[in-house]
């Protein structure tokens, strides 16, 4: 409770007229100082009561919904029912965040004296992901003299998760099937002191005695080890490409919203797993975000808000020709031109080299962020690549660096005739597309410790598979060969690695990256 500029005046004044009464022997002005200062007790005693009488009424906020995505409305209810009517009027905000976007300018409700109810409700909108804590009131009172006013706050308050907006017909899977495995606990196929039980043996010298297993031992009258299976953690850094390639959609659903679910996919199993999670992410500039892998709520949950909230960037020029070709693919077109004519002789030189490769490869941005996130992994960790096919010689490229060291790969593609606006014009040619598309993947799903998937929107997939839907598998399987020898033609062999001086992280052929 505090006392207002008027009750300060009225004290004064009380004050006043006792010290004149008592000088002056007045018995007016000293009964007129008496009955204010009782006046000003009363007020303040029936004051305290409102606040007992407010602490015991119905303040409070609510929502029907506790789970929305980012930008999507959530209905906020905000109700105030008293016991009984107030000699004065007392104000209800319902206390949004400073994220919190609602719809009216100020969504505050008023109880004028002697109303016991009222209530109003109004919309709210999050753009950030995470929890949205709405309330508790905030409850403004002034006393109907302008005594005291106070402000006190209740205790509910209603809390609201904003998740991703995750695209509709999210499809994700190999060659138009879907994929029906996820990601679960990591097996260490080693025994040891863990929680999994492996396997009963027999008790042999050495063995910690701790570790019999007097069940197993009195059962089989000789002592006994139970041998547990232990479990570890994947140590997972995510890389993704949010360059401007990435912003190309339909319906404000871009190939980056789409390959942004799949992040959070693994940001949620990481956290579940406790599994320390890092993340890169690729600009047409370079890197743009370096985060070691760590486990922990302080680690997942900035991951998780740095992926909500990437954008694509800008394109850049210089770098919006074609593909690099690769070392063996030069060598391959440079073979065929082993024919002693004098465009041969002329071009060969610029296939043999793979300086100019290999310097190159160095300046495109997602390779070197992955040799960034290369250079701070330990052996066998998990890289999880989140791109399109839009530069398929660097992707394959930054595959083979980040599968070193016995690490795993995971790669996410987004097929570009699926996401382009009028893509599906020409459902013959769309079809031809998503068949290099999907030799590509295939490809890379051959490497070792490789598991390539095409992440798409489902009704566009389905538009271009159902129309060549009257081909049998084996007809669609043999278009798919005919596609891997063209590709494997002109190109290099998707199950052969490179040779050595090829390599860009290798100097052998005059090749000048150092390690």
């Amino acid at each position: 409770m505090r006392a207002t500029r008027r009750y300060w005046s009225t004290v004064t004044l009380t004050g006043g007229l006792t010290a004149l009464g008592v000088a002056a022997s007045n018995p007016i002005l000293l009964a007129g100082g008496v009955t204010l200062g009782v006046w000003l007790l009363a007020n303040q005693v029936a004051f305290l009561r409102t606040l007992r009488t407010l602490a015991a009424s119905d303040l409070s906020v609510g929502t029907l919904r506790e789970r929305v995505a980012v930008g999507e409305p959530v209905l906020v209810r905000l109700q105030a029912h008293l016991d009984e009517a107030l000699p004065f009027g007392v104000s209800v905000d319902p206390t949004l965040p400073p994220s919190a976007e609602c719809s009216e300018p100020s969504p505050t409700v008023s109880l004028e004296a002697g109303d016991r109810s009222v209530d109003t409700t109004f919309e709210v909108t999050s753009p950030l992901v995470g929890d949205l804590m709405l309330g508790p009131p905030r409850v403004a009172i002034r006393a109907a003299g302008g005594l005291f006013d106070t402000t006190i706050w209740t205790s509910t308050a209603a809390e609201v998760t904003v998740r991703p907006r995750a695209p509709r017909n999210l499809h994700v899977g190999e060659g138009g099937s879907p994929l029906t495995s996820r990601y679960g606990e990591h097996r260490s196929d080693t025994t040891g002191s863990g929680l999994e039980p492996y396997e009963v043996r027999e008790y042999a010298p050495g063995d910690e005695l701790a570790r019999i297993d007097w069940k197993a031992t009195a059962r089989l009258n000789h002592p006994h080890i139970r041998e547990f299976e232990l479990t570890t953690t994947h140590e997972t850094v995510l890389v993704v490409d949010h360059r401007a390639t990435m912003g190309v959609g339909l319906n404000d659903e871009s190939k980056l919203d789409y390959l942004r679910g799949i992040a959070h996919s693994f940001i949620n199993a990481a956290a579940s797993f406790g599994d320390p999670l890092g993340l890169y992410t690729v600009g047409d500039e370079g890197t743009t975000t370096t985060r070691k892998p760590t486990a922990g709520i302080e680690s997942y949950d900035p991951i998780r808000g740095l992926v909500e909230n990437i954008e694509p960037t800008e394109s850049n020029a210089e770098r919006s020709g074609s593909d690099d070709v690769s070392p063996s693919r030069a060598r391959n077109r440079a073979s065929r031109l082993d024919d002693g004519s004098a465009l041969g002789t002329t071009l060969r030189p610029y296939f043999e080299t793979t300086t100019t490769y290999v310097r190159r490869l160095r300046e495109r941005p997602l390779f070197r962020t992955m040799q960034l996130a290369h250079s701070r992994l330990g052996g066998g960790a998990w890289t999880v690549l989140l791109t399109d096919d839009s530069n398929p010689t660097e992707v394959r490229e930054a595959i083979k660096l980040a599968r070193r060291n016995g690490g795993q790969v995971l790669v996410f593609l987004a097929p570009s005739v699926l996401y382009e606006p009028g893509g599906l014009d020409d459902l013959d040619q769309a079809y031809d597309r998503y068949l290099t598309f999907e030799e590509f993947r295939a490809s890379l799903a051959r490497m070792d410790r490789v598991s390539a998937f095409e992440v798409a929107p489902g009704d566009r997939l389905d538009a271009v598979i159902d129309r060549h839907g009257a081909l049998t598998r084996r007809e669609r399987s043999r278009d798919v060969a005919r596609a891997s020898r063209r590709y494997q033609e002109y190109g290099e062999n998707p199950r052969q690695g490179l040779a050595y001086g090829d390599d860009p992280m290798r100097s052998n052929e005059g090749g000048d990256v150092d390690e």
